[in-house]
């Protein structure tokens, strides 16, 4: 999850710099996808984390007698899930301003092509579909990623 972390947040940048100096269209215009593949990447490897703790506290901590144990410890006061909550939340907030970066000079790049620079509202379109899904999904799935208690 870290690794998907660091090489996004490195590799999202820096593709889109590279495809707005080498004035690639095609790469501009896909880069948005791409950082929406790695958003919904991060959001299945923080609800298989916490599916792993679900399944401690229901099949493996509740046959520990006398013992607080760690599913039962983290669920015991909610503040000690908010590393989670806050680091899924800024994670989402980074890469949807990423998001919006890229969908910005990718509309801008199609504009200003000289072949149908009417393209550039279909991938505006295309964009606020793609944003509009991500949101439903992330809303869809805060607790599922956020939470064992379901």
């Amino acid at each position: 999850m870290f690794v998907l972390l660091i090489v996004g947040t490195i590799f999202v940048p820096v593709a889109a710099f590279i495809a707005d100096k080498i004035e690639n269209t095609f790469a501009s215009a896909s880069l948005p996808f791409v950082t929406l593949v790695i958003m919904v990447g991060f959001m299945a490897e923080q609800h298989a984390i916490i599916r792993a703790g679900r399944y401690l506290k229901e099949h493996i901590e509740t046959r520990i007698q006398g013992l607080t144990t760690w599913e039962a410890w983290l669920q015991s006061n909610r503040h000690f899930r908010d590393v989670d909550r806050y680091f899924f939340a800024s994670f989402l907030l980074v890469f949807m301003i990423f998001y919006a970066a890229e969908c910005g000079l990718a509309i801008n790049r199609m504009a200003m092509q000289t072949w149908y620079p009417e393209h550039a509202y279909y991938a505006a379109a295309g964009y606020g579909v793609a944003a509009i899904w991500l949101v439903v999904v992330t809303i869809r799935h805060w607790n599922a990623c956020t939470t064992t208690d379901q």
